[in-house]
């Protein structure tokens, strides 16, 4: 399967081993897309209403702001990797 044409050809995950009780980070994972580009340190994280998939950002302290480095611009991209990653994480996870 794919979305306007980005097809994930290989996902990894990479579950937290020192995880902390309280926090709500569960593991890493790197995506790569259409064997010609990788993306890493997208973060799976527990909220309030269940596990979803944060992308990569930049925290400045001093300004207090942060942005993103990559994320999906389309919400069909963004089901897509969400629900792919989501589905490898719950396998490695289980």
């Amino acid at each position: 399967m794919s979305v306007n044409g980005i097809e994930i050809t290989e996902i990894r995950i990479h579950p937290v081993k020192k995880k902390d009780a309280a926090g709500p980070l569960e593991a890493f994972a790197r995506v790569i897309l259409n064997g010609q580009l990788c993306i890493n340190s997208i973060r799976v994280m527990r909220g309030k209403y269940g596990p979803f998939v944060s992308y990569p950002r930049d925290f400045n302290r001093k300004e207090e702001k942060g942005y993103q480095f990559c994320y999906p611009i389309t919400r069909s991209l963004q089901a897509y990797l969400s629900e792919r990653i989501l589905g490898e994480w719950k396998t490695v996870a289980a």
